[in-house]
This record gives structure tokens, sequence and C-alpha cells, in this order.
């Protein structure tokens, strides 16, 4: 839960543009089946940042395979430390949604009120769109539904990153994809193996091999 400001600024390669391979186990675990969302839908929805949570993403780039490990540091009533690898990213959380933070500014947002499907707010160098709040995912942490897809195009270069959250989950998958010579090639893909809640023991998950 990275910044490679030549590739993009989004969460989704900010995160994982400081991903390294992690030797020791990871704590895992598979999360509850999401059910129908009956309130009005909310980024805190899908992406709970509550100190205690990490996920574990196994991910591809440039025909590498590697673990990645994040942690919630810290939470306070508008800002969330999230550890990731040997950097540590901040995140503002307000009434319009989470948000990288730019020192004591707030920068793009990843998620931002109201989830509804089509909409769209600016990002340095592009804007993003939520192009589904019914999204049903099969992956290595399991089954999901009902999950939000934001995708973001930035110029200059042009890339265009897809990020899927999964509601109480948090982002489950992520693709990035840079256009070469008229065409979009995918330069990065993750996929949530596991997470870990506030308050579970890791000792007493099974360990990631």
């Amino acid at each position: 839960m990275l910044k490679l400001s030549t590739i993009s600024r989004s969460w989704g390669v900010r995160v994982l543009s400081v991903l390294v391979p992690v030797m020791a186990g990871c704590a895992s675990t598979s999360p509850p089946a999401a059910g129908p969302v009956n309130k009005a839908r909310l980024a805190s929805d899908y992406y709970p940042m509550d100190a205690g949570w990490k996920w574990a993403y196994d991910l591809e780039r440039q025909g590498e395979h590697m673990l990645a490990v994040y942690a919630v540091l810290e939470r306070t009533p508008d800002a969330v430390i999230v550890q990731a690898g040997t950097e540590r990213i901040e995140y503002a959380v307000t009434a319009q949604g989470v948000a990288q933070k730019e020192g004591v500014s707030v920068g793009d947002f990843v998620l931002k009120n109201p989830i509804v499907l089509g909409a769209e707010w600016n990002v340095f160098a592009g804007k993003a769109k939520i192009t589904s709040v019914t999204e049903a995912v099969s992956g290595p942490s399991g089954e999901y539904r009902d999950c939000v897809v934001v995708e973001t195009l930035r110029s200059d270069p042009t890339r265009l990153s897809r990020t899927t959250y999964a509601p109480g989950v948090g982002p489950i998958a992520i693709e990035v994809q840079v256009q070469s010579q008229g065409r979009f090639v995918t330069t990065m893909r993750a996929s949530l193996r596991g997470a870990t809640k506030p308050g579970q023991d890791p000792l007493a998950l099974a360990s990631v091999p």
C-alpha cells in the first residue's frame, strides 16, 4: 500500500515502483467473500488503511518475478503511512477520498468519492476514471465480487494503469501499460497473494513459500 515519476504518479505505479524481492515468508489470509454493497460507496470501503493491515503481492516486471510486502505503520484521522520495502509512502484521507500526499500538500487521488461508474477526476498529466463497480476477480488470494476498477491515462510518455480494488480488502490487481510504436505494451503486472488484517497474529498464519 513508490514513486516512478518517469512512468506514472498513480497508486499502482507508485506503489510497485519500489517493490523489492522478499526472501522471508509473508503472512497472508484469504479475505471474506464480498457481499452486496447496500450503503453509499466510498473510497474507504475499498481501501482499508487501519494500522496493522499488510498485503503481499506477486509482481511480474520485465521478465522478473518477485514478492512485495506492504504494511500500514501509522494511521491518523487524516493521514496514513505505508511501509513499502525500504520506502515509506504517505496518503491523505479526506472526505473526498484517498490521495497521495506530496509533502504537506494533497496530491493525486487514487480513489475519489463518490464511487460510481464513469466518475472521473484529474491527475498529474492525465485523468483517472472508474470503469467498473461490479468487476469479478479470481486470483491467488481468492475470489472477489463487486470490485472497483480505476483506469488512469497519462501523457509524456503515454501510459495506462489499471488498478482493481476489492471491497474490504484494498488493491488486488494492478497492470501498467506504456505506449510503444503505436500500441500499448504491458510493463508490469501484480496480483494480491494474501492480506493480514489488524489484530491477526502473523505467526499463526501460513507463510508464503
